[in-house]
């Protein structure tokens, strides 16, 4: 199932669709009499490059450390907050909207459609129909309206930032300055929270050329055309953001210009750009597919109110999960930022969390699924985001933690900011972070599709292990991490709440994650007989009743359903406590995953995706049919974005849970595949193409009644399966079955 479909149009921003090219997002309402259109770059962000080091965190990091081996864990918190904190990341911006208001067209027979095995979005009235696309090759959104009757329309366009609309004959031009600082949400209502400096803040431009046979007027309203049957919009954005280093252009004619520049360069041809957007688009698109059969053209509002009564339909499974490959092409191609936290769609001033990236699960889960599907050159935004966190991020670990390398903390923006926030220190202290952005660039390196960055991936793990290797301290004859946090929760001692400890499960599972991964890669030099040395001393993983220890030693903590399930990391996304490898830690792993999936108080759409994959990790079928029940039922809009509560879109839960189908339905361990190994009753029939697997391999194949029928390997030798799940007259190719 590829298509989102409605018999209403959008009211609001949320229940808009998505188009985008990486680096243009646009949300289209599709109205009846009306249409809004609004507009994303990917570059747009307030502020500018700063140095947000802090000399003073080093100053007190060993004061902090002895509080913490003493047992003084809650004066080592009060000091890390007052002591070896920073200062607020800066936030995504919306760009602005184009509103285009019609006369003369028929309002019976509605309906708007997403076309996600095409990316273009269409709305269809009785004889009135309109069409849109974001073309990546070209850079360009184009958008038509094609009537049967002659209609009229007036268009017009603003932002919510400081800005100006224009007519300059020809095109509608958009034009405004971003806030050099905006207050992130969370810290409330304050003074000056958005801040405009001119000589500071970068410029932003939207160009729209409009195509018609209609007459044109230019006046206070907009742009009126009058008397036309067709009308073509193409449209360009730009903003003044030169490097994450560098001061963005202030200058709005230049970046106008540069706008207008790229607009005019175009061959204004709808056919010709939608056909170069579709073949560029389905080249992507096609490499993966998957089915669990049902009704490919079911209604969106039907299968998503169904899943709010309970009833989890395959449709929307399947659909949800051909959403966020969409959303994967749509959101980062090369040449464009990464995915943050609402991907590149964003409709406030100051965003949830400033829509920026958060380092300590979210960045990572956007690309997750990404090499799984085939979308490898999807993932050049994120590997060039921490490449250029790498180079920024020495500073901040010579700065404040007196280390060697590089590290990042839990929040970031474009303009690379390392050092940590202000807050508490359950989430503000988190230098491990860039650890973990590594270890997802080296998980997706070893599926062997970006073999032309190995040399910079080489730089990245090397500066990483530096890091670690220097953060590390010696405590009771073993090598811990100090201070250490486990993302956003908390523990009791001596009747207080504290939030920093040594060696949390998170941390030590990032850390042997790191180490081995350097190892795997770069096996002999002298930096590899020191992470050989340091992985004989680093502190162990403990049981106690709950499972896993999360921290140093047991201690109760005051949220049992608690959204993250960072102790569990080494489990997954990493591999440093295998399935089949290490059954008696895998124990550990399953008693903690229940006692937080069965005490959860909140859904979140991303905590669901990583409890999903652990789900599946785990073999547990039941699980996952728990868990996608309470993410499809209860944590998704009706455009089928991720929700984060009380009612907030967070993009990362598209992204796990397409991660967590493919761990559902194939993983490998030690280099031997398993399929079906955590199969829904409820989706017993279907068929894969593409899936692609660590090692090299890629596998298509079909189950029938939860038991696999064909396989067909793809890779250079044969793949191994296990012999689990297969049907006994299996048909296998290039493949071959381990008892």
């Amino acid at each position: 199932m590829d298509k989102l479909r409605y018999v209403k149009p959008a009211k609001k921003w949320i229940d808009a669709l998505p188009l985008g090219n990486g680096k243009t997002g646009v949300m289209v309402y599709g109205g009846v009499k009306s249409e809004r259109l609004a507009f994303n770059n990917s570059t747009l962000w307030s502020g500018y490059p700063k140095d947000h080091d802090n000399p003073e965190s080093l100053k007190f990091l060993d004061e902090v450390r002895e509080l913490i081996f003493k047992g003084e864990n809650h004066l080592a918190d009060k000091l890390v907050e007052e002591k070896l904190d920073g200062a607020y990341s800066e936030g995504y911006l919306p760009l602005g909207y184009i509103d285009i208001a019609f006369k003369g067209v028929k309002t019976l027979g509605y309906e708007r459609t997403l076309d996600i095995s095409k990316a273009i979005f269409t709305t269809k009235q009785l004889g009135f129909i309109r069409e849109a696309f974001c073309n990546y090759p070209s850079d360009v959104f184009v958008y038509k309206a094609l009537s049967k009757k002659p209609f009229d329309l007036t268009i017009t366009t603003k932002s919510k930032l400081r800005s100006e609309a224009i007519y300059d004959g020809k095109n509608v031009i958009l034009r405004g300055q971003a806030p050099d600082h905006v207050v992130p949400s969370y810290v409330g209502a304050v003074p000056n929270a958005v801040q405009y400096d001119k000589s500071k803040g970068m410029a932003f431009s939207l160009c729209a050329y409009p195509l018609t046979d209609g007459v044109l007027k230019w006046g206070s309203r907009g742009l009126s055309i009058k008397g036309a049957t067709t009308l073509t919009l193409f449209v360009t954005t730009e903003t003044g953001f030169v490097s994450y280093d560098r001061s963005p252009i202030t200058s709005t004619e230049q970046v106008v210009e540069k706008c207008l520049s790229k607009l005019n360069s175009l061959t204004l041809d709808y056919d010709a750009l939608k056909a170069e957007h579709v073949k560029d688009y389905t080249e992507l698109y096609d490499r993966h597919s998957l089915s669990f059969g049902g009704n490919a053209n079911a209604y969106t509002d039907s299968i998503f109110y169904k899943a709010k009564l309970g009833k989890i339909t395959p449709e929307l499974v399947e659909l949800f999960f051909n959403y966020g490959k969409y959303l994967t092409i749509a959101g980062s191609r090369k040449g464009g930022q990464a995915l943050n936290l609402q991907g590149i769609w964003n409709d406030s001033v100051r965003p949830p969390w400033s829509s920026n990236y958060t380092t300590n699960i979210n960045a990572q889960m956007n690309y997750w699924p990404t090499s799984q599907i085939g979308l490898s050159e999807c993932l050049i935004p994120y590997l060039d985001m921490v490449n250029e966190l790498k180079e920024r991020g020495k500073s901040t670990a010579k700065v404040n933690y007196g280390a060697s390398g590089f590290c990042v903390n839990h929040n970031t923006d474009i303009w690379r900011k390392t050092a940590p926030v202000q807050g508490n220190p359950q989430y503000m202290f988190a230098p491990l972070c860039g650890a973990w952005l590594t270890n997802e660039i080296y998980e997706h390196y070893s599926y062997g599709d970006i073999p032309s960055y190995t040399d910079k991936i080489k730089n990245i793990l090397s500066e990483n292990v530096k890091f670690i290797l220097d953060y590390l301290v010696e405590h009771d004859g073993f090598l811990v991490t100090c201070p250490s946090a486990s993302p956003e929760n908390a523990f009791s001692k001596d009747g207080k709440r504290c939030y920093l400890d040594y060696a949390s499960a998170f941390e030590v599972g990032i850390v042997r994650q790191s180490l081995n991964d350097y190892l795997e890669l770069i096996p002999s030099g002298e930096l590899s007989d020191k992470v050989k040395e340091a992985l004989t001393k680093l502190y162990p993983f403990q049981e106690d009743i709950d499972g896993i220890v999360e921290w140093s030693k047991y201690y109760p903590t005051p949220e049992m359903g608690h959204r993250h399930f960072s102790p569990l990391y080494a489990f997954h996304p990493a591999r440093q406590i295998g399935y089949y490898s290490h059954p008696e830690q895998r124990e550990w792993v399953r008693r903690l995953m229940h006692t937080r999936i069965y005490n959860v108080k909140q859904y979140f759409g991303w905590s669901g995706a990583w409890a999903l994959a652990l789900a599946a990790r785990l073999r547990e079928k039941d699980t996952c049919a728990l868990v996608i029940s309470r993410v499809l039922g209860k944590a998704i809009f009706k455009n089928l974005f991720d929700m984060h509560p009380p009612r907030l879109f967070q993009i990362d839960g598209n992204f796990g849970f397409v991660h967590g189908v493919n761990e559902m339905l194939c993983q490998i361990e030690n280099g031997v595949a398993e399929l079906l190994p955590a199969l829904p009753d409820f989706l017993l029939s279907g068929e894969v193409k593409g899936q692609r697997l660590r090692g090299g391999y890629a596998v298509d194949f079909k189950w029938e009644n939860g038991l696999v029928t064909h396989v067909t390997a793809h890779s250079t030798k044969p793949l191994k399966i296990r012999d689990l799940h297969l049907d006994e007259n299996i048909t296998l190719v290039n493949a071959e079955v381990i008892k």
